[in-house]
This record gives structure tokens, C-alpha cells and sequence, in this order.
């Protein structure tokens, strides 16, 4: 009997043979784009992405956030909407604080994009202190429960870590990356401060991660080697590690959202101990093709993605995405950690009917991975 895509991809996580090589497909950005703007194919005007990933024949990968609910004690949390824009304000007794968001029409209302960080002096530092040590996780798996139901067999839900691991959460969403080179070089004490309550906060998401249904969940996400290579030895390494070390423990794996620049970051990533680097990206989008990021990493680390989005894209013929796919599948094979995908997304221009070209390439290819 067939395994099941879930079953495959599971598999190949753990390096373990596979009937046939897994793949499982992203489209939300292509989904909510044409979802908000009314543009969805005919055809697919009712159905959601679970639907229409089966409808093409791939595997289902479908992203949630978290699985617990976020409340504050002592504090008060304001929330102003004025489209595209969103601003979020913390009242605390030692100062406020407000970061101002943004969503693209290329994406619609469901990535938000930072307009500006809730740092704006160093006086600001008592504040975020004071909002990360006042923060409190509840378990809530409500939500991924559903979603999960709703994939089944056809593939994973992917959570974790609400994106970003302690010093990564302190860089994007504190600091912002340019102000964080800067406050790490003139205020470190108060920079490691933040750290260590980010840490704090994921120690306690990482207990609910233990205690739940998810089997691989994801650790971090958003690296380029440009911005991260100079801390990610200090402060990323050694989370990443420890946090791998506590779900391998309990017979759980891990997972990182590595669809950035890699190259420099790649020898530094096998120290983490993280057993998938998903969203892989490869040349033209990045630096690195896929084999070369396989030479790299071995069979220590399996490789999810490998379909630059741009192939997706009008400017690309069907004969060049197929001639793609099909010289990377036999490159793969029969390696057992490659699991097909995007690298990273479906983007909103893309053809969703190359999805399913894909899918039939993986059936067509007709190789079991058991080397």
C-alpha cells in the first residue's frame, strides 16, 4: 500500500526509505493574494488550499502561527487599525512602546511587515523588558487541531516557535536588524538583557512544543548569512541546539525556515543540530544550488524545498520548470534527505497549475528512495 505524503515526508525527515519522494507544496501567498483581491481561478473560487493542493496532486504544507494564546499582566496593549497600516502600542508603568506594521497588496492582509520597532532610544530598553517579563503563554492547540484534521494524510501543518527563535525574535521585531549592529556594539548588556527574557519566553513555548501534537516543530526562520553570520556562532547556535537536544529527547525532530542567502551560514548551521532546513531557496535566488548546499550538509541535515519560486513565475515557459524539476529530482535520487518543495512560496503571480506539473513529474520519476 502507498504511504501516505505525510507519512513520506516524516520518513524522509528521519532519513528512513520512501516509496516515492514527498512532495509538499506552499501556496498561501499565491491563496491570500488572489483570496483578498477576488481573483482566485473559477474552479477554485470556493475551495481553500487543502482543496486545491489535492486538486493538483501535491502535498499539503499549511503554516500556523502558534499554539498557545499570548496575555499580559500589568500592562495594557492598545491596537490601532489604519489600512494597510497597523499599529500596536504597550502601556506599561515604566513607558510605552508601539511598533507600526504594514501588508502589501502583493501578499494582501496576511504577512505584516515592519514599518517601525518598538526600540526608538535607549530608554526604551526598561519597557521591552518589562513587556517580555510580563508576558504569559497559554497552550491553546484548538486551532492546529482543526488544521491538522483538515490536512490529514495529505501532508503537515508546520508551527513552532511563532517564527523566531530568542536573538532573531530581538533583531527583527525589538531592535529592527540595522539599529541591532549598532545597539549590540554600544549597549551589549542591555541588548543580551532582552536575550536572555526572549529566552526566558521560549524555554516556556518549547514546553508547550514538547506537550503537543506537533512532530516537527519549527525553531526559527527568515536567516541571510549578510545580517546573521556575525551572532548566530554566540546566540543562535546554542538555543538552536539546546532546543533540538530537548525534542529529540522526546522522539520529536526539528525544523528551521531557511529561505535565505546560506552560504556562509551553512558549515555554522550543522552545530544546531536541527534536522530540517525548510523553505530552501536555491540559485538564481540565492547563492547556492541545491547540491551544492547537499555537499555541505550530508546526510546530518534534510533539505525541504528546492523549486525557486521564480520558476512559477509567467517569465518562465512550462518546458523550462519541467526541465528544472526533472534534473533536480535525478540529482536528488536517491538521496534519502530531499523532500521536494518551494523555495519558498507559491508567489502571487505564479501558475498554481505548475504545482500540479510538479506533482506528476515526482509520480512520473517513478524512484523509490532507499539509498
Amino acid at each position: 500500500m502507498p504511504l501516505s505524503q505525510r507519512e513520506r515526508l516524516l520518513r524522509v525527515a528521519r532519513k528512513e526509505p520512501v516509496d516515492e519522494r514527498p512532495f509538499c507544496a506552499r501556496i498561501d501567498v499565491w491563496y491570500n493574494y488572489h483570496l483578498h483581491h477576488g481573483s482566485l481561478p473559477n474552479r477554485y473560487r470556493h475551495s481553500g488550499m487543502v482543496e486545491i493542493l489535492r486538486d493538483q496532486g501535491a502535498g499539503c504544507q499549511i503554516r500556523h502561527m502558534r499554539v498557545w494564546r499570548v496575555q499580559y499582566e500589568g500592562l495594557e496593549v492598545a491596537v490601532r487599525e489604519e489600512p494597510p497600516y497597523r499599529t500596536i502600542t504597550w502601556k506599561t508603568p515604566v513607558g510605552a512602546i508601539s511598533m507600526k506594521t504594514m501588508h502589501t497588496p502583493e501578499e494582501g492582509p496576511w504577512i505584516a511587515y515592519e514599518v517601525s520597532h518598538p526600540f526608538q532610544s535607549p530608554e526604551d530598553y526598561r519597557t521591552i523588558a518589562y513587556v517580555l517579563s510580563h508576558t504569559r503563554l497559554v497552550a491553546d492547540f484548538n486551532e492546529y487541531a482543526e488544521k491538522d484534521a483538515a490536512v490529514g494524510d495529505d501532508g503537515i501543518v508546520v508551527t513552532g516557535m511563532d517564527l523566531y527563535s530568542p536573538m532573531q525574535s530581538v533583531m527583527r521585531y525589538w531592535l529592527g536588524y540595522e539599529r541591532f549592529f549598532f545597539e549590540l556594539r554600544d549597549h551589549r548588556e542591555q541588548v543580551e538583557r532582552l536575550y536572555e527574557l526572549e529566552k526566558e519566553l521560549a524555554t516556556e513555548k518549547l514546553r508547550i512544543l514538547i506537550d503537543s501534537p506537533v512532530e516537527v516543530p519549527a525553531l526559527c526562520a527568515n536567516w541571510s548569512d549578510e545580517f546573521h553570520t556575525p551572532v548566530f556562532e554566540r546566540y543562535f547556535v546554542p538555543w538552536l541546539r539546546e532546543a533540538s537536544d530537548r525534542l529529540h529527547a522526546v522522539g520529536k525532530l526539528s525544523q528551521v525556515h531557511a529561505d535565505g542567502e546560506m552560504k556562509r551560514l551553512a558549515p555554522l548551521f550543522l552545530a544546531t543540530g536541527v534536522d530540517v532546513a525548510e523553505a530552501w531557496s536555491p540559485a538564481p535566488m540565492t547563492r547556492l544550488t541545491t547540491a551544492a548546499l547537499k555537499d555541505a550538509w550530508g546526510d546530518d541535515v534534510t533539505i525541504w524545498g528546492g523549486i525557486p519560486s521564480v520558476l512559477f513565475g509567467p517569465q518562465y515557459s512550462d518546458a523550462e520548470f519541467d526541465r528544472y524539476v526533472t534534473a533536480l529530482l535525478e540529482e536528488m535520487t536517491p538521496w534519502r534527505g530531499f523532500i521536494l518543495g518551494m523555495g519558498d512560496n507559491l508567489p502571487f503571480d505564479g501558475e498554481i497549475d505548475r504545482v500540479g506539473r510538479a506533482a506528476r513529474l515526482v509520480r512520473e520519476s517513478g524512484r523509490s528512495i532507499d539509498a
